[in-house]
């Protein structure tokens, strides 16, 4: 359901325009972080790691076979005959077979749990470098959209000084009013270098997750529409306090524990095995069924089940913890997607009524009746201000959603790569 949610808001998004093909499109970025991070290299070859705990485990129920060979000097002295010393040489084959023992038994069930909490771990840290990718995407989106705000509010800055310039040439405007269209100006080019730099702040996060450098970043079109959610706040928080991969990954971690457990008290339950070793030169062949029981073992055992009890403890903990963190995520990012989309909403009346109020602010001005004050508040309320902050309450709405979507372990690269379509769609019906 989550997933189809997403994926009609796409194609409902997308329809009306051609496909066309993007260089850096947020699938390319996304797909070129997946193999350039570190960090998911790392939670790859943890998983490859882990897929070998139960081969190894269950080799240890498996029967033992060691043979070797060796040279021995022997010295026999024995009263009333001759010393008599000589060397000797020989092999042998020993093998041994368990038939009973506990902890071997428990550490091959755990082994199971091993790798399911490393595959989960892998899909968590893959699901991770996603949002990482997404965000300094959208990051250098918005950077991109205050650049061209603020050479926006600085060409109309300077426009409006000409006139400003041209009124107190003819007598109509004051030294005052040049004045403040003076430092208005100043306050426009600080803002643009702001911008510029922060723009190259963004591009650089982009080239580090990705490791390479790009030329430009498909845009989001103008009035996407924003996708809705079917399911509720208390629907979203459930699936996360269950669902989330790191609750997941803390409950396998229990359950890892609670055999840890099992383990240690194993160490005092008997032993059973078959045991047999063939030796030459001297033929020695022999075959026994052995029982081991442990006696004493200088409270060791007793220690070993103290402490893996209170590492059972402390592992349910952290599963109550990663299950709280994971709705309260839950919860957040469903606030934070209702917020954005009533504020893009509203932004997107105020860029309206902006520029019905900056029309009239223009034409006060030229009768007398505004001043320039009034025409730069309307510039960079219309300008720079409510269309900035519509692109950054859109980006951050749509950020919010796949966040939520990851709260729930329900983000994949199939989601990445629909709205990437979509993104190129718009990149060729309008370009930036």
């Amino acid at each position: 359901m989550l997933r189809r949610t997403l994926t009609t808001w796409v194609l409902a998004s997308a329809l009306g325009y051609a496909h066309v093909a993007c260089a850096d499109d947020l699938a390319a970025i996304v797909q070129q972080a997946l193999d350039y991070d570190a960090e998911l290299a790392q939670a790859r070859a943890s998983y490859e790691a882990a897929k070998l705990s139960v081969p190894i485990a269950c080799a240890t129920l498996l029967p033992q076979i060691t043979g070797g060979w060796g040279r021995a000097y022997n010295r026999i002295d024995m009263d009333g005959f001759p010393r008599q010393d000589y060397w000797q040489s020989g092999w042998m084959v020993n093998v041994s077979q368990p038939l009973f023992d506990w902890s071997k038994w428990t550490a091959y069930r755990q082994a199971d749990f091993v790798v399911a909490q490393g595959a989960v771990d892998f899909a968590g840290a893959r699901q991770t470098a996603i949002l990482r990718a997404v965000r300094a995407y959208f990051d250098e989106l918005a950077a991109e959209d205050e650049v061209k705000r603020s050479e926006e509010y600085s060409k109309a800055i300077d426009f409006q000084r000409d006139q400003v310039r041209r009124k107190r040439a003819a007598g109509e405007a004051t030294l005052i009013d040049e004045q403040e269209m003076a430092t208005a100006r100043e306050q426009a080019q600080l803002q643009l270098m702001d911008a510029q730099q922060d723009l190259g702040i963004k591009r650089r996060a982009v080239q580090q997750v990705t490791g390479r450098a790009f030329s430009t970043l498909a845009a989001l079109p103008s009035g996407m529409a924003l996708p809705g959610l079917a399911e509720g706040e208390e629907v979203w928080a459930e699936q996360a306090r269950t669902r989330s991969y790191g609750a997941q990954s803390k409950q396998l971690g229990w359950e890892i524990a609670r055999l840890d457990s099992t383990k240690a008290r194993s160490a005092g339950y008997p032993v059973v095995s078959v045991t047999g070793s063939y030796s030459r030169p001297t033929t020695t062949t022999i075959g026994m069924l052995q029982v081991q029981i442990p006696l004493f073992s200088g409270g060791e055992i007793q220690a070993r089940v103290r402490q893996s009890l209170a590492l059972e403890d402390k592992a349910e903990q952290g599963f109550v913890a990663a299950s709280v963190q994971a709705e309260a995520s839950a919860r957040d990012n469903y606030a934070r997607y209702v917020r954005e989309r009533i504020k893009t909403d509203s932004l997107s009346h105020l860029v309206a009524t902006a520029g019905d109020a900056l029309r009239a602010t223009e034409i006060g001005y030229k009768v007398g009746s505004r001043a320039s004050t009034d025409v730069v508040r309307a510039i960079n309320t219309l300008l720079y201000t409510a269309k900035r902050d519509l692109l950054r309450s859109h980006y951050g709405a749509i950020v919010a959603f796949l966040q939520l979507k990851a709260d729930v372990a329900t983000l994949s690269t199939a989601d990445i790569e629909s709205m990437s379509a979509m993104l190129c769609c718009a990149a060729g019906a309008a370009p930036r």
